[in-house]
C-alpha cells in the first residue's frame, strides 16, 4: 500500500511538472509579440493629438471595437484636422457633433483589413491574392447608408441597389444581393497609383484645389504619419476630417444645378420590394413599411446609386473590382441641358423627352456615362458607354468631384453624341421616320455602326414612315415568334401582313439602299447626274434631282426629293417621296428590255443569251447568276458591231464571212459551247462595277476553263469610261451613254468590242 501511495505521488508530481512545462510553452507560443503596438484606440489615446477623434469614437460607440481584436486600416484625423473641421462646419467642438455624424466620421475612416501605404495601391482579387500593382485607389469602408426613411411617392422606405439592374429584351430585373450592405468606398492617391496611371499632382488638384498632393492623400486630406502598426490593424494619421462621400445619385439630388438632368434620370428609376430588408428594418425600427430597392433602368450603363463597381453591360460581379475601377459621369447643368434638349428635340416640339422614343433618353444619358475613371489629364481620350470620346474639354467642367462611386464632372455644355450629331441622328430624331430608325438601330442591319462615324462623310436617302407603310411594310413587335419577325409585309391594302425572315431582309434592303457609299465626300447636290453604290449592294442613279433604283426602272417612275437636311456633322440627308424599291426580276428581263429600247447596243447579245442553254425563257434567269443577298454581278454587253466581229473571228456561230447572226439557235455542241463561254466570260462574278472612276482591279468572270481554273478581266475605271482588258491582252471600252443600266444587284454596260475568252 505504501509503495502504491509513493508511486502515485511521484506520478502526480510528474504530471504537475509536465503540465507546468506545457503551460509555459503554450503561453510562450501565444504570448503577445514584443514590439507590437497597442490596439488602435489605445494608441490614439496615448499619442495625445487625437483627443477630438477619441471623443468622436466614444460618441459613435466604437471604442470597444477599436480597443480589441480586429483587422482594420484607420485613416485617423488628428486634432488639427478636427479644429479645421469645426471651423468649416461652423460648430464649436465635439459636443456639437451628433451621434449620427460621429458614426459616419468613424465608419468612413475605417477600412476593412490592415494595409500599409505600399499595399493600398495593389488591387486584390477575390481570395486575397494581389495583382495589378499600382492600380488601386479605393478601399471599402465600414460605412453604408442602409434604409432611407423617406422614399419616393408611396414608397416610404427605400434602399439603394448594390448591383446594377439587369435588362433582358427591355425587361428590367433587380439583381440586388441580400447581405451586401452597399458599403461606400474611400479614395486615396499614392505615388504608385499616380505613376501607374501616368498622372501627376495636377490631376489630384483638379478635384482638390485647396489641398497639397504629398504622395499619399486620402480624399482632400494628406497623410502626415503613415504605417503606424497596431495590434488590430494599421493607422495612417491625416490632416483633415472626411465625411462620407456622396454617390452620383446623392450628389445630383442635393445640387439644384442638375435638377433637370436628375429629373430625366428619375424617369428611369426602377423599384422592387425586398422582404429581407423589410424584416431587417422592422427589427431595427419597429416599422412595418415595405422597403424597396431602388435602381435604374438596366439599359443604362450603371445604376447611379450602386456603390459596387460593375463593368457596364456585364451582369457578373467581381468582389473587389471597386478598388481599381470607377465610373465617370458628366452631368449637364440645367442651362446646358435645356439648350441641348431644344436642339436635338426640335422635331418633337423642342421641350420634353417624354414624347420621344425611350431609346433617345437612354442614349442621351449613356452618352454622358463612362465605364472607367476619366482623369483630367486623360479627359479627351477615354470612351463613354457608347464608345465615343467626349466633344467637350476640361474647360467645360465647372464642377469636378470625386464621389463614392464615380468621377463627377458638372459640365456647362452637353456632350454631343454621335447618334444625334451624325446623319444617323436625322431619322433618329424625326418622329416621321421611326421605321427607318428601327431598321438602322437593328444590329443585324449594320447601318448604325457605319452612319455614326463622325469622320466618314455620308449621304442618306430617307423614306418617311408614310412611304414605307404605303409600300406594304410595317413593324410590329407583337408578331415576333420563333419563326416570325417584327417586320411584316402585305401585297395590298386589303391583304393581311405576313411576318417572316424574307420580309425582314427585304425591309433592310429597302432601307440600306438609302445608305449611299460616298467615302470621298457626301453628295451635296443631286442636280447633275451620276451613279452611287448603296450599302445594300444595289446602285442608285440620279439625274436632275430625280432618283432611280432597279425597282423604279421596272415601273418607269422616278423618285423625287422632298426635303434636304444638312445639319449633321458628317453629311447630308435627302428625304424622298417613294420607296427605294429593288427589282424582283431576273437580269434576263432587263437585258430583253434594253434590247427593245436600244437594239443597236443590246439586241445581238440578247439573241445569243435568249437562245442559249444558260437561259430560262420563263423566269428570264441566266444560269450562274443568283439573286441572293451576297451575289453581285457586272454584265459587259458587246454592241451589235462587236458581236458581228466576234462571229467573223470565229468566237461565235453565224455567217463568218458577213458576221450575220445564225438563223436559228445553234444545235451543234461545239457551237453551243462557244455561246456559253462567250456569255459567261462577259459577266463579272461577285462585284458590281459602275462607270464612276472608283472600282478597278482584276475580276473573276463566271467562266471557268476545262481544267476548272477561273478566268479574269482587268478593269481600269475612269469617271466616264471603263477600259477592259481580256485574257488575250485585247482592250475595249464602254459606250458610256448606254452603260450603268440597273438590274437585280447587277450593272449592265454596253462595250464597243467583244472580250476574247481564248488565251
Amino acid at each position: 500500500m505504501t509503495r502504491l501511495f509513493t508511486s502515485s505521488c511521484c506520478f502526480l508530481f510528474f504530471l504537475t511538472v509536465l503540465s507546468g512545462c506545457q503551460k509555459k510553452e503554450f503561453d510562450a507560443f501565444y504570448e503577445r509579440p514584443a514590439g507590437l503596438g497597442d490596439p488602435i484606440y489605445q494608441q490614439l489615446e496615448a499619442r495625445g493629438n487625437f483627443k477630438h477623434l477619441t471623443a468622436v469614437i466614444d460618441k459613435a460607440g466604437y471604442k470597444d471595437i477599436l480597443s480589441k481584436t480586429g483587422w482594420w486600416t484607420f485613416f485617423a484625423p488628428n486634432d488639427a484636422a478636427f479644429e479645421r473641421f469645426f471651423k468649416d462646419q461652423n460648430i464649436k467642438g465635439t459636443a456639437e457633433i451628433n451621434d449620427s455624424m460621429a458614426t459616419s466620421i468613424v465608419k468612413y475612416a475605417l477600412v476593412y483589413n490592415a494595409y500599409r501605404k505600399d499595399q493600398l495601391s495593389n488591387y486584390q482579387m477575390a481570395g486575397g491574392a494581389e495583382t495589378g500593382l499600382g492600380f488601386a485607389f479605393k478601399r471599402k469602408t465600414a460605412y453604408y447608408d442602409w434604409v432611407q426613411q423617406k422614399g419616393d411617392g408611396v414608397r416610404a422606405k427605400v434602399i439603394a441597389t448594390n448591383r446594377n439592374v439587369q435588362s433582358v429584351r427591355g425587361v428590367n430585373t433587380s439583381a440586388y444581393v441580400d447581405g451586401d450592405n452597399n458599403n461606400k468606398y474611400i479614395p486615396y492617391f499614392t505615388t504608385a497609383f499616380m505613376a501607374t496611371g501616368g498622372m501627376s499632382a495636377g490631376d489630384y488638384n483638379v478635384f482638390y484645389p485647396g489641398s497639397t498632393y504629398n504622395g499619399f492623400n486620402v480624399a482632400a486630406a494628406a497623410v502626415v504619419n503613415m504605417d503606424i502598426s497596431a495590434e488590430n490593424g494599421m493607422i495612417h494619421e491625416v490632416d483633415r476630417v472626411t465625411l462620407p462621400l456622396k454617390s452620383i445619385d446623392q450628389y445630383i439630388s442635393s445640387n439644384a444645378n442638375y435638377s433637370e438632368f436628375k429629373a430625366l434620370l428619375d424617369s428611369l428609376k426602377f423599384y422592387v420590394s425586398n422582404a429581407y430588408q423589410t424584416h431587417r428594418n422592422f427589427v431595427a425600427t419597429g416599422s412595418s413599411d415595405s422597403v424597396y430597392v431602388k435602381g435604374y433602368n438596366g439599359l443604362l450603363a450603371y445604376s447611379i446609386n450602386n456603390e459596387n463597381y460593375q463593368q457596364p453591360g456585364v451582369n457578373s460581379y467581381l468582389a473587389n473590382e471597386s478598388q481599381k475601377s470607377s465610373w465617370t459621369i458628366m452631368a449637364p447643368t440645367n442651362e446646358a441641358f435645356r439648350a441641348y434638349r431644344k436642339k436635338i428635340l426640335a422635331k418633337y416640339g423642342n421641350s420634353f423627352f417624354k414624347s420621344t422614343p425611350p431609346s433617345i433618353v437612354i442614349d442621351f444619358i449613356n452618352s454622358h456615362m463612362w465605364p472607367t475613371a476619366l482623369w483630367p489629364s486623360k479627359f479627351a481620350q477615354g470612351q463613354n458607354y457608347l464608345l465615343e470620346t467626349t466633344t467637350l474639354s476640361l474647360d467645360n467642367a465647372v464642377d469636378k468631384q470625386i464621389l463614392s462611386n464615380a468621377v463627377f464632372y458638372g459640365v456647362n455644355q452637353a456632350h454631343s453624341s454621335n447618334v444625334f450629331r451624325t446623319v444617323y441622328g436625322v431619322p433618329y430624331l424625326d418622329p416621321a421616320t421611326n421605321l427607318t430608325l428601327l431598321a438602322y438601330a437593328d444590329g443585324g442591319s449594320g447601318v448604325k455602326i457605319y452612319t455614326t462615324q463622325p469622320g466618314v462623310r455620308q449621304t442618306l436617302l430617307v423614306m418617311p414612315d408614310a412611304v414605307v407603310t404605303a409600300a406594304g411594310y410595317r413593324y410590329n413587335e407583337g408578331s415576333i415568334g420563333t419563326t416570325t419577325t417584327a417586320w411584316g409585309y402585305r401585297t395590298s391594302p386589303t391583304a393581311s401582313y405576313s411576318h417572316n425572315q424574307i420580309y425582314r431582309d427585304n425591309a433592310f434592303r429597302l432601307f440600306k439602299t438609302g445608305i449611299l457609299l460616298t467615302p470621298t465626300g457626301e453628295l451635296t447636290s443631286l442636280g447633275g447626274s451620276g451613279i452611287v453604290e448603296s450599302q445594300s449592294g444595289d446602285y442608285v442613279r440620279y439625274r436632275n434631282g430625280k432618283i432611280q433604283t432597279s425597282g423604279t426602272v421596272d415601273t418607269g417612275i422616278d423618285i423625287n426629293i422632298t426635303k434636304t437636311d444638312a445639319t449633321s456633322i458628317n453629311g447630308i440627308v435627302y428625304y424622298v417621296d417613294a420607296p427605294l424599291a429593288f427589282t424582283d426580276k431576273n437580269v434576263g428581263q432587263h437585258l430583253q428590255n434594253l434590247a427593245t429600247s436600244d437594239p443597236t447596243r443590246f439586241s445581238s447579245f440578247y439573241w445569243f443569251v435568249s437562245t442559249s442553254s444558260l437561259y430560262n425563257a420563263t423566269t428570264k434567269a441566266i444560269s450562274g447568276m443568283n439573286t441572293g443577298i451576297d451575289n453581285k454581278y457586272t454584265m459587259l454587253v458587246p454592241d451589235n458591231a462587236a458581236i458581228t466581229q466576234a462571229i467573223k473571228d470565229g468566237l461565235l456561230p453565224g455567217t463568218k464571212a458577213t458576221g450575220a447572226l445564225p438563223t436559228a439557235a445553234p444545235t451543234a455542241e461545239a457551237q453551243k459551247d462557244q455561246v456559253r463561254k462567250f456569255i459567261l466570260y462577259h459577266i463579272i462574278n461577285g462585284e458590281s462595277v459602275a462607270v464612276d472612276g472608283k472600282k478597278a482591279d482584276n475580276y473573276l468572270t463566271l467562266l471557268q476553263t476545262e481544267s476548272g481554273d477561273n478566268t479574269l478581266l482587268n478593269i481600269l475605271n475612269q469617271p466616264s469610261n471603263l477600259i477592259i482588258t481580256d485574257r488575250a491582252g485585247r482592250t475595249t471600252q464602254v459606250n458610256f451613254s448606254s452603260s450603268n443600266q440597273l438590274s437585280n444587284r447587277t450593272l449592265i454596260h454596253s462595250i464597243s468590242n467583244y472580250l476574247n475568252y481564248n488565251k
